[in-house]
């Protein structure tokens, strides 16, 4: 029996050393998962901070985003704009014209004249207004807002000055057409008993 309290004593001996050994170990081991965690906690913490600055930047890119794209669009707005511009204008270009009309020729102006020979005023009107049509070339709603002052400077001078009705400058001179100077030189008449 003493054998085998000795032997039981040495077991017990190197069962204490063992777990003395086992013991420091197992400290250490604890130790370096509290370090272990510790650094996961700061790697987890430093994530987070990490993910916290992606999400501040990516709302202030999303803002910047949209700021481009309502710019895009105001960009993209006048482009077209320009483009409506241009198209109508090369479709006002491309527009069918009417033929340039020959000017009133000597026969058909005396033909209109003898029609209009009665000693009325609206057959005197008429005939003015034929006469005014044939020497200048004015269009008929350029001719109604005449006025006598004009008509006065139209055979003295030879020009007259027309508010436009229709696009250009604001009023321009009419000059007599050659058709006109012959009708004036040869038809003072008409023009004289007017005045």
């Amino acid at each position: 029996m003493e054998n085998k309290n000795k032997i039981q004593k040495e077991n017990n001996n190197l069962a204490l050393q063992n777990y003395e050994t086992l013991k420091g170990e197992l400290s250490k081991i604890l130790e370096n998962q509290r370090i272990s965690k510790k650094k996961q906690d700061q790697i987890l913490e430093t994530t987070q901070r990490g993910f916290i600055g992606i999400a501040l930047r990516n709302e202030e890119f999303l803002k910047s985003n949209q700021q481009l794209k309502e710019q895009l669009d105001e960009v993209l707005k006048e482009l077209n704009a320009i483009k409506e511009e241009r198209q109508e204008k090369e479709a006002r270009r491309n527009r069918k014209r009417l033929p340039k009309r020959d000017p009133m020729t000597a026969e058909i102006y005396t033909e209109l004249i003898r029609a209009a020979e009665r000693p009325t005023y609206i057959n005197l009107q008429t005939r003015m207004a034929l006469c005014i049509l044939a020497v200048t070339e004015i269009r008929i709603n350029e001719l109604l807002p005449l006025k006598v002052s004009q008509l006065e400077t139209l055979f003295k001078e030879n020009w007259i000055a027309i508010d436009r009705s229709k696009r250009g400058p604001s009023n321009h001179k009419v000059f007599l057409t050659k058709e006109g100077k012959k009708l004036f030189r040869t038809d003072k008449k008409i023009f004289n008993s007017s005045f």
